[in-house]
């Protein structure tokens, strides 16, 4: 056997018989556990912390007749940081044209439904049990003077999502964008 083996095999053997299992004689005697009764529960959860992402109050939303496309406008209140994330896909009539939450199914005019989902946002501020709308303008907008849309309809307000659905003449190219306070639809 080497030396260095013979080094290691004995701080092994005396690592090991440090290790027992019974008692020393230093060792104290365990203290009792309590529970105390009034303790109440942690909340929240384990693991991982989020940002709080802040709700984006919708204040109006506007249809406008541009030279070469028509314009959906949804604007959020100066105050926010930025405007909220969204989604702009084109759906079938099945899927676009039913209110969120209840599933009621809506009429909208058009025969291609671009449907927006605006993510983490409201139409009302909610303090405590005090309800405030930021946005008072019509569930339903006519398009005079436009192209291509035929109607805008708010399809939801449900769990931090606002749902605007633009009924078209027929699918087109679309380009949407987050600006300043606002998120511009344009469709061409």
């Amino acid at each position: 056997m080497s030396m260095l083996r013979f080094v290691g095999a004995t701080a092994l053997v005396l690592l090991l018989a440090g290790c027992g299992n019974g008692p020393r004689e230093s060792a104290k005697p365990a203290e009792p556990t309590t529970t105390t009764p009034d303790c109440r529960p942690l909340t929240g959860r384990g693991g991982k912390s989020e940002p709080a992402v802040a709700t984006s109050l919708l204040t109006s939303v506007k249809v406008e007749a541009l030279q070469c496309a028509d314009r959906v406008v949804f604007g959020f209140r100066d105050n926010a940081d930025e405007p909220p994330g969204f989604t702009a896909s084109y759906e079938p009539a099945s899927s676009a044209k039913i209110e969120d939450g209840s599933g009621r199914s809506i009429e909208i005019a058009g025969s291609a439904f671009l449907v927006i989902r605006l993510n983490n946002a409201a139409t009302a501020e909610i303090s405590g049990e005090e309800v405030t709308p930021t946005y008072t303008g019509p569930r339903r907008l006519r398009a005079e003077g436009t192209r291509f849309i035929r109607e805008v309809v708010k399809t939801g307000d449900f769990e931090n999502v606002v749902t605007w659905v633009i009924g078209l003449d027929e699918r087109r190219p679309v380009s949407a964008k987050a600006s300043g306070s606002h998120v511009v639809v344009d469709v061409s």
